[in-house]
C-alpha cells in the first residue's frame, strides 16, 4: 500500500515531513497560496496518496514540486502533477532524459517483483521544465526557500531545499540520520566536498529522502561516514593494495563506527565502486 507506514511530522509551522518507513519520504510545505512539495515518489499511486495527505493538511492547489534528485522513487510520481511547476537541478533534467539510463532502472524494478514493478510499466518519465544551476531563491508563504546545489554527491543533480529562518534542510540522499546511502551512481569523491558544505549549512534539523528527521549531529556523520570510505579507499589504492584487500580493510574500519547503521550489508560493495572509481580517475 502506497500510504501504510506514513508517518507525516510537523517539523516546523506549515511544513512537514512525510515519512514512509523503508521507502522514500517527501516534503509538504503550505504556502498562503499553494503548496510545495519535495519529492513526487516512485510511481503514480505513491503519488496520488501523498496527494491524499495533503488534502488531509489543506485544500489550496500544489502549485511547485521540487526535485531533490533524478532517481526514479523521488521523481517517478511527478507526471501526477500536471497542474504544478516542476523544479531540478539542469542536471538532473539531464538524468531523465537520458534514455539508456531511465531505461536500465526501469529494466531492474521491473524485474524487481515488488508491489510496484507493474505499475513502473506505465510511468511517463516527467524531468523538471525549471531548472537552475547554483541556487535559486523562492519567497514562499512568508518565508525564504532557497534551493542550493554544493556539487554532485549522490548524482550529478543533488539539490538542498534550506529553509534558513527555520533552520531546516531537506537533504534528498545526499545525507541520512544514520543511514548508509545508495552510491552506485554517485560521484564518490565530490561527495566528500559537498557533504562538508552541506553539513555547514546553519541548520537544526534536517529531513532525508529515506529515514527519520536528524539532527544536525547526523549531518556530521553522514559527512564524516563518506569521508572515511573514501579517503580509506584511495589510501589503499596508494599503498597498491588490492580491491579485495581494500574493502576488507575500508569495511572494518567504517564498522566500528557505522556496523549498526540501516543499510551497512551494502557496503561492502560501494567500496568496491569507489576503488574502481578512484582507479579509473588516475588512470
Amino acid at each position: 500500500m502506497a500510504n501504510s507506514g506514513v508517518e507525516i511530522i510537523e517539523v516546523s509551522d506549515g511544513v512537514f515531513a512525510r515519512l514512509h518507513e523503508g521507502l522514500t519520504n517527501a516534503g509538504i510545505i503550505v504556502g498562503d497560496e499553494g503548496v510545495m512539495i519535495i519529492d513526487s515518489l516512485r510511481v503514480p499511486s505513491f503519488a496520488r496518496a501523498l496527494i491524499e495527505d495533503v488534502r488531509k493538511i489543506t485544500s489550496k492547489p500544489i502549485k511547485y514540486v521540487i526535485d531533490t534528485h533524478s532517481h526514479w522513487d523521488h521523481s517517478w510520481g511527478n507526471e501526477e502533477f500536471p497542474e504544478a511547476t516542476i523544479i531540478g537541478h539542469q542536471n538532473c533534467r539531464s538524468e531523465m532524459l537520458d534514455i539508456e539510463a531511465q531505461n536500465l532502472w526501469m529494466n531492474k524494478i521491473v524485474t524487481s517483483n515488488e508491489s510496484w514493478s507493474e505499475e513502473a510499466k506505465t510511468v511517463t518519465i516527467t524531468p523538471p521544465e525549471m531548472t537552475f544551476n547554483s541556487k535559486l531563491s523562492m519567497y514562499f508563504g512568508g518565508r525564504v526557500i532557497e534551493l542550493r546545489y554544493l556539487g554532485r554527491a549522490h548524482t550529478s543533480g543533488d539539490i538542498f531545499i534550506f529553509l534558513p529562518e527555520d533552520k531546516l534542510v531537506f537533504t534528498g540522499d545526499v545525507a541520512q540520520d544514520s543511514g548508509v546511502p545508495f552510491m552506485m551512481d554517485g560521484y564518490m569523491e565530490d561527495w566528500v566536498e559537498t557533504g562538508r558544505l552541506l553539513s555547514e549549512l546553519p541548520i537544526d534539523r534536517f529531513v532525508s529522502g529515506h529515514g527519520p528527521v536528524g539532527e544536525h549531529r547526523a549531518l556530521v556523520e553522514a559527512k564524516d561516514f563518506i569521508t572515511e570510505l573514501v579517503t580509506g579507499t584511495q589510501e589503499c589504492i596508494n599503498n597498491e593494495q588490492s580491491e579485495q584487500e581494500s574493502v576488507e580493510l575500508v569495511l572494518k574500519k567504517l564498522d566500528d563506527h557505522f556496523g549498526y547503521w540501516r543499510g551497512f550489508d551494502r557496503v561492502a560493495d560501494s567500496i568496491a565502486f569507489t576503488f574502481q572509481q578512484i582507479l579509473q580517475k588516475s588512470t
